[in-house]
C-alpha cells in the first residue's frame, strides 16, 4: 500500500531539507513505497526555493505553492487532492514528530487500523521542550475534544489515515489543527494509538498563538451538530447557567442592600446558592438524573468543576489581557467562552457521565 505523507509549510527553510533527507532514509531502509507532498503557504522566508531545489534530487518529492498564508488544516486538505497514496498520512515540518516511528505507523495502518495516532499522551509517549503555558494550552485543548472523541491525543498532528475514509468527506477545519475533525466526519472504527517523543522545534518560530485558540474554539462550536444530544445538552446547560447568573446577582444584591452583609460574603453565598441551583436544574433537567442518585457525590464533582470553571476563567482572562495586550473586556467574553466550554464538558464526562 502507498503512502502519501502530506506536510505543511511555512517559514521552515531550516528545517525541511534536513526532513527530507531523514524520511527517505527511513523509507528506504524499510522499503516504504511513499510520495512526499509538501504544502507551502508562500514562505517568505523562501522555502518556496529550496523546495524547488529538493525536487530535482528526489523523485518523490511533490510541492504545491499556494498564494499566501492560507493555514494548516487547508494545506493538508490541499495535500490529500492530489495525493496517490492507498494512506494519508500528515507530519510537521518543525522535526517535532520521530521520523523512526513512521514505519511502525505504516505497518500498523496496513495491517487493521484505520487511523493511526502519533500520541503524545499514552504510555510511553511525551513531550520534550514544552514551557509551562504550552503545556496548559495543550491538555486544556485535549480535554475539550474529550467530548467529541474518545483518544487519548486528538490534538496530534502526526498521524496516518486510509484513504478510503477521507474521499468525498466534507474536511475544512479552521487553525493547526485536522485530526479533531477527522475523527469526528470519518467512519474510523479501529483507531490505534502509537507513543511517541514530540520535540519542540529548535529552529524557526512556532505558529501557535491566539488566532489559533479562537480557530479551535469556533470549530468545536461547529462540530455540535454532529453530536445532536450533546448539542441539546449544551444548550440546556447554557441556559441553566444564565439563570444561574441571574440568581447570583439577586442574592448578592438582596444579603448586601437589606441584610447588610459585606459584599464579599455576599457574592460568596450567592455562588453557593447559584451552583446549588444549577447542579439541581442540571441534573434533573439537563441530563435526565433522578434528584436522590448518588445526590451528594456529584453535587461535591459539580461544586469542583464549577472552582475550576471560575480558575480558567480568570487564567485566561489574565493571559488575553497581560500577555496578549487584548482589551480585558473582550478578553473576559473570550474567557467566559472557554470556561464556559470547561463547565460543560467536566460535568458531561464526570459528574454526569452514564
Amino acid at each position: 500500500m502507498k503512502l502519501s505523507l502530506v506536510i505543511p509549510t511555512y517559514n521552515e527553510k531550516e528545517n525541511i531539507p534536513k526532513l527530507i533527507l531523514e524520511l527517505e532514509k527511513e523509507f528506504d531502509q524499510n522499503k516504504i513505497n511513499a510520495e512526499i507532498i509538501v504544502v507551502d503557504d508562500n514562505s517568505p522566508d523562501g522555502t518556496g526555493k529550496i523546495l524547488e531545489n529538493l525536487r530535482t534530487k528526489h523523485q518523490n518529492l511533490k510541492i504545491v505553492h499556494r498564494q499566501g498564508k492560507l493555514g494548516l488544516s487547508s494545506a493538508i486538505t490541499e495535500g490529500f487532492k492530489i495525493a496517490e497514496g492507498d494512506i494519508f498520512g500528515v507530519m510537521d515540518a518543525d522535526l517535532s514528530h520521530p521520523v523512526e516511528k513512521i514505519c511502525e505507523m505504516y505497518q500498523t495502518a496496513i495491517k487493521d487500523a484505520d487511523l493511526v495516532i502519533g500520541s503524545r499522551y499514552i504510555k510511553g509517549g511525551k513531550i520534550e521542550g514544552w514551557n509551562l503555558y504550552r503545556k496548559i494550552l495543550s491538555k486544556g485543548a485535549i480535554f475539550l475534544a474529550r467530548i467529541f472523541a474518545n483518544v487519548f491525543d486528538p490534538m496530534s498532528g502526526f498521524f496516518m489515515i486510509k484513504r478510503k475514509l477521507v474521499l468525498n468527506k466534507e474536511i475544512n477545519p479552521k487553525g493547526f489543527k485536522i485530526l479533531l475533525e477527522l475523527l469526528i466526519k470519518t467512519n474510523c472504527k479501529n483507531i490505534i494509538e502509537i507513543p511517541i517523543t514530540f520535540t519542540n522545534r529548535t529552529a524557526g518560530k512556532s505558529k501557535a498563538g491566539i488566532k489559533e485558540i479562537i480557530y479551535y474554539l469556533q470549530n468545536l462550536l461547529r462540530y455540535l451538530p454532529y453530536k445532536k444530544k450533546i448539542m441539546l445538552e449544551f444548550f440546556k446547560f447554557c441556559l441553566i447557567g444564565l439563570i444561574g447568573t441571574f440568581i447570583n446577582i439577586f442574592i448578592l444584591y438582596i444579603l448586601t442592600e437589606y441584610f447588610y452583609l459585606y459584599y464579599i460574603i455576599s457574592a460568596l453565598f450567592a455562588f453557593i446558592v447559584a451552583v446549588t441551583a444549577n447542579f439541581i436544574f442540571n441534573k434533573i433537567w439537563t441530563f435526565g438524573e433522578k434528584i436522590h442518585e448518588r445526590m451528594l457525590k456529584k453535587y461535591v464533582h459539580f461544586f469542583l468543576v464549577s472552582l475550576t470553571a471560575l480558575s480558567v476563567n480568570l487564567f485566561f482572562l489574565y493571559i488575553f489581557t497581560e500577555f496578549l495586550g487584548i482589551y480585558y473586556i473582550v478578553s473576559q467574553i473570550m474567557a467566559i467562552g472557554i470556561a464556559l466550554m470547561v463547565n460543560f464538558i467536566g460535568n458531561k464526562i464526570w459528574t454526569f457521565h452514564k
